[in-house]
This record gives structure tokens, C-alpha cells and sequence, in this order.
């Protein structure tokens, strides 16, 4: 009965990690994700939570001349860190 336990309580916690990997990678995530970084290129640094709940924080970390920089991404939920990135953005047109 316990074994049952153990991997019933295995295969939710794996099931909910590939649920919040599918969410973090789809389109729409995506897009809010790029809506805060532009706003990081803009002001230097921006915060805001998606409709799933993940909150969005990021920082411009080093500019490259007046359109691009690199901006550190950091994403949570529930105050837990679930996803850390430094990425290469330009600002759109």
C-alpha cells in the first residue's frame, strides 16, 4: 500500500512539472514573457504575473548600444523560482 502511495504521489508531482513546462513554453506565456522584458529595455526593469499566476520579473543586466541588451528573466509562482534566464532582447519597432 505504500509503494501505491509513493508512486501515485510520484507520478502527480512529475505530471504537475510537465504541466508548468507546457505552460511556460506556449505561445502565450511567451508573449507576456517578451512584453516584460520590452518594458526591462524601456525602464531598465519590470514585474508582472500571467494569467496562469507566474509572476515575471526582469532586470536589463547589460546594454549593447540603444536598442539591445541582455535582461535576466526570473519566473515564480507561489514565491517559488521556477524558471532562471539571461536572455538577448532587442527593443520592437
Amino acid at each position: 500500500m505504500r509503494t501505491l502511495f509513493i508512486i501515485a504521489s510520484v507520478l502527480c508531482i512529475s505530471f504537475a512539472a510537465w504541466a508548468q513546462t507546457q505552460w511556460l513554453d506556449s505561445p502565450e506565456a511567451k508573449e507576456f514573457r517578451d512584453r516584460v522584458v520590452q518594458l526591462a529595455l524601456i525602464y531598465g526593469e519590470s514585474s508582472g504575473i500571467d494569467l496562469e499566476g507566474y509572476k515575471v520579473e526582469t532586470k536589463e543586466v547589460k546594454k549593447l548600444g540603444d536598442v539591445c541588451g541582455y535582461v535576466e528573466v526570473v519566473t515564480s509562482k507561489d514565491g517559488k523560482e521556477t524558471r532562471r534566464e539571461t536572455i538577448r532582447a532587442c527593443k520592437a519597432h
